[in-house]
């Protein structure tokens, strides 16, 4: 059986977001950082920021408008995806280096590959079927 404070919490958060999403998390990673931070170099600028960005997770915490703050961390999540993704990318380039050339669609921008030492070659995109030469 409940208390009466917990059933006044349940009332409280009934309707909130109440979610700790990635992106709640990196902002109370970054504010962590911040404090310690500000622990060993004291920036008047950098006094404030860790308590404003406990605000913002605080409001996202609480908010009543969840489809909105859904939308904000669908939109982080596929930011923080892309930076992923080209990072991984470019760690991929540099380990094949020695037997694939990679280059990019012309029309699309896919990222592709061909081993090295062929020559001239027709390629065509996986993504748009888009057929270019290119000498690799």
């Amino acid at each position: 059986m409940r208390s009466n404070w917990q059933n006044k919490i349940i009332q409280f958060m009934r309707g909130r977001y109440g979610v700790f999403d990635p992106l709640n998390k990196r902002l109370l990673i970054l504010t962590a950082v911040l404090i310690i931070f500000n622990v060993f170099i004291t920036i008047p600028f950098v006094n404030l920021l860790p308590l404003l960005l406990l605000v913002i997770v605080y409001y996202r915490f609480f908010s009543k408008r969840i489809y909105v703050r859904s939308n904000e961390n669908q939109r982080y999540l596929r930011w923080e995806n892309k930076i992923k993704n080209f990072f991984r990318l470019r760690k991929e380039a540099f380990q094949n280096r020695k037997t694939y050339t990679y280059f990019h669609c012309p029309e699309c921008k896919k990222a592709l590959r061909a081993p090295k030492g062929r020559g001239k070659i027709k390629i065509t995109c996986s993504q748009c079927r888009h057929q270019f030469t290119k000498k690799v």
